[in-house]
């Protein structure tokens, strides 16, 4: 089997985590895996310290393989540059991947346009099954982030995400409208299957909120810690966090704790020193042996969504706040799966997409609600465990893969 994405540990994108957990756990089925990705920038587009660029690396991690091939690396690029980085990728996943020999199946992984035309390109030559594995639609996902307009361009790449999706054997999505949104374009239902992010609910667990990482940050135990955690991109709508936080001055136990990167993050920060808004802090990504104290810090998660972007995407920090047993606040627009999946688990308060206001005011009732608060995060915990597990949606994604 060849795992085909774009990003990968130690880069801290959840897809490129989740690839590397579903190439351990199809390893450990017994299935010859290799995974195929590029070399590690993401999301400041600069090669991470410790690595070399090269045409091509093979190595052996744990029970699968890793081929590492060179593409075009480009900080702070345009959305054309953006597309001749995953052309380059493209291009050069398909001359090295031949060099593997054949594979059953080749599973796409939100890789970006051109990547999936290599998957698909792989699979065909040997025969093999082709899975498209879809975390962002795009290019709804760059359109809605408000990079590029309805325009000539934007509807031929729409057109061309549209083949990829046509010629899959297989398609993923990670909620229902999503799958509404790629079956308008023409896939039949049968060939779409929702199957969600999962979560390792041992990786990130419920600890105690004053543990050592809160310490070394500084952070008072009486203070009440609203986490945005992640990637703090585009999509995000995270530009409405300053206007939360200079909100909440009047609550000087609120802290508005904002960790991870992203080309809105700097935005954030500016603001925020112009404005000298001292109740939002910012940090980067924290290491994988940190994340669970870090989650546990939170006394909430906040999640942010532009308007469009509900509809193409599902962030992923989502389950995070909730393995880790902390409710949460979603900004998103009512409908989409974002929306759905609080209110179904019922672990938090879903506010208007953009709404700085409402957004603050769900942040203080549950600041000031204390037992409800805590009781949204044993339900989040609760439905990780039961429903989003790693071993419960794996399997659904090996069977899959494996044509069962």
């Amino acid at each position: 089997m060849l795992l085909v994405c774009y990003v990968f540990p130690p880069e801290a994108a959840p897809a490129g985590v989740m690839v590397s957990e579903l190439a351990e756990d199809l390893a450990a089925r017994g299935h010859d895996v290799t995974v195929l990705t590029g070399w590690p920038n993401h999301p400041a587009g600069k090669l991470f310290q410790g690595f070399r660029a090269r045409w091509r690396s093979l190595e052996r991690v744990g029970s699968y393989r890793l081929m590492r091939v060179a593409h075009s690396i480009r900080p702070k690029a345009s959305p054309l540059a953006r597309l001749w980085v995953y052309l380059t990728f493209a291009a050069s996943s398909l001359i090295n991947g031949v060099t593997l020999g054949r594979q059953d199946a080749v599973v796409s992984l939100s890789t970006p346009l051109f990547g999936v035309w290599t998957a698909w390109l792989l699979a065909r030559l040997w025969r093999g099954r082709f899975i498209n594995i879809i975390f962002d639609l795009w290019p709804e996902a760059i359109r809605n982030s408000g990079l590029v307009g309805d325009s000539v361009v934007y509807r031929l790449v729409r057109r061309i995400d549209t083949l990829n999706c046509l010629w899959s054997d297989e398609i993923t999505c990670l909620g229902e409208g999503m799958k509404g949104h790629i079956c308008e374009r023409g896939i039949t239902p049968h060939r779409v299957h929702v199957l969600p992010f999962w979560m390792d609910t041992n990786r990130i667990r419920p600890l105690p909120r004053e543990n050592d990482w809160r310490r070394e940050q500084g952070i008072a135990p009486e203070r009440f810690v609203a986490l945005f955690a992640g990637t703090v991109g585009y999509a995000s709508g995270a530009e409405i966090l300053a206007d939360v936080a200079e909100r909440l001055k009047e609550y000087p136990r609120i802290l508005l704790l904002v960790v991870g990167e992203g080309v809105v993050k700097e935005k954030l920060e500016s603001i925020a020193r112009q404005r000298q808004i001292e109740n939002i802090r910012f940090l980067p990504f924290q290491p994988e042996e940190k994340l669970a104290q870090m989650q546990s810090t939170a006394d909430v998660g906040l999640v942010t969504l532009r308007p469009e972007s509900g509809i193409s995407s599902v962030p992923s920090k989502v389950l995070g706040y909730m393995s880790a047993g902390r409710g949460v606040i979603a900004a998103a627009p009512e409908g989409t799966d974002t929306a759905k999946l609080i209110r179904e688990a019922d672990c938090g308060l879903v506010t208007p997409s953009g709404d700085a206001g409402a957004l603050a005011g769900a942040i203080v009732t549950l600041y000031l609600d204390r037992e409800r608060c805590g009781c949204c995060g044993e339900r989040a915990r609760r439905y990780v465990v039961d429903h989003l597990s790693r071993a419960g949606i794996v399997e659904k994604y090996a069977r899959l893969i494996e044509g069962r």
